[in-house]
């Protein structure tokens, strides 16, 4: 046991003075020392499609990280879900084990159904409204030029964030050589991201009016949304933006920023707009992710023909 004990902290002082990169390459090494030859190629293939999801370093890591990965499996065999999945819990078990992670979230991810993430996080229409009205409410308030910036950020990332069906990564990459203005309005050019390709989103002249009169004399090359310190604003600085909106609207304190793109998906479905567009437009890799807002939210049932009791 003493041994053991020795042998794991040997490891995790050696990760630990190793910067993000190669700590994490290290830790990939480490946890498939001593597999088989055979399977070493395939749990790196499952693990780096897990990473280029992240987007993040692994110490970062949350359960809503994983269960947003989980639904990345749609339309794809249960077994494929399963293997990387496993994949993925026993590396960041592996992780917590050597210290390098505090603690092992994958616990909470079963290996049985996929979670049922559309109507677990779904905001109506007046959820968005309450939303916009409460970040509108922050801008009202703000008394120096400071803070009307900050109140203003906020306003759009919120907007932005629902009417294009952002990703949080997709949003805090945003340069102002992303926005290009079309016909009376603009559009949003997005990079690749989660395996997705590179898309274009138009958005509606108000929005589009909005973020021109924020852009001010900003460069192509500025952030659209940065942060007090200059440069991007950071995904995880992006999340307490949500919430503290979200909560101003007396919405769930579970609210983030993915909420919102769940909601440009739902609302356009509900809306009849043509699944293949949304699936354009929110960047799926494929139909059968897109089709769990219809499913999710059905325009019709069997059930509304049967007698009323």
């Amino acid at each position: 046991m003493t041994l053991s004990v020795v042998h794991i902290n040997k490891y995790r002082k050696a990760i630990a003075s190793l910067g993000a990169v190669q700590a994490e390459a290290k830790l990939i090494a480490l946890w498939l020392d001593g597999k088989a030859d055979s399977s070493v190629q395939a749990y790196r293939r499952y693990i780096r499609r897990f990473l280029d999801f992240l987007d993040k370093p692994l110490k970062k890591v949350t359960y809503e990280d994983l269960v947003e990965y989980s639904t990345q499996f749609q339309g794809q065999a249960d077994s494929t879900r399963r293997i990387y999945i496993a994949a993925v819990k026993s590396l960041i078990s592996f992780a917590h084990k050597i210290g390098y992670i505090p603690f092992n979230v994958g616990m909470a991810i079963k290996l049985g159904e996929l979670p049922d993430v559309i109507n677990e996080r779904y905001l109506d229409e007046a959820d968005i409204k309450l939303m916009v009205r409460a970040a509108q409410k922050h801008l009202e308030l703000a008394t120096t030029p400071k803070r009307q910036y900050t109140a203003k950020r906020n306003l759009l990332i919120i907007k932005l964030l629902y009417q294009a069906g952002l990703r949080a990564n997709e949003i805090c990459q945003l340069t102002w050589a992303d926005l290009t203005p079309r016909n009376e309005s603009g559009q949003v050019y997005v990079r690749k991201a989660k395996g997705s390709k590179n898309r274009t989103i138009l958005i509606k002249p108000k929005l589009w009016t909005e973020l021109m009169e924020f852009k001010s004399d900003a460069s192509a090359t500025d952030a659209v949304f940065s942060s007090q310190k200059g440069g991007h604003l950071e995904r995880q600085n992006l999340h307490p933006i949500v919430k503290a909106i979200a909560a101003v609207a007396g919405l769930s304190d579970k609210v983030s920023a993915h909420w919102l793109r769940h909601a440009h998906g739902s609302h356009a479905i509900e809306r009849g707009t043509n699944p293949v567009l949304v699936k354009d437009t929110l960047g799926h890799s494929n139909l059968a992710i897109t089709d769990r807002y219809l499913k999710a939210r059905p325009n019709d049932s069997s059930a509304l023909n049967l007698m009323d009791l």
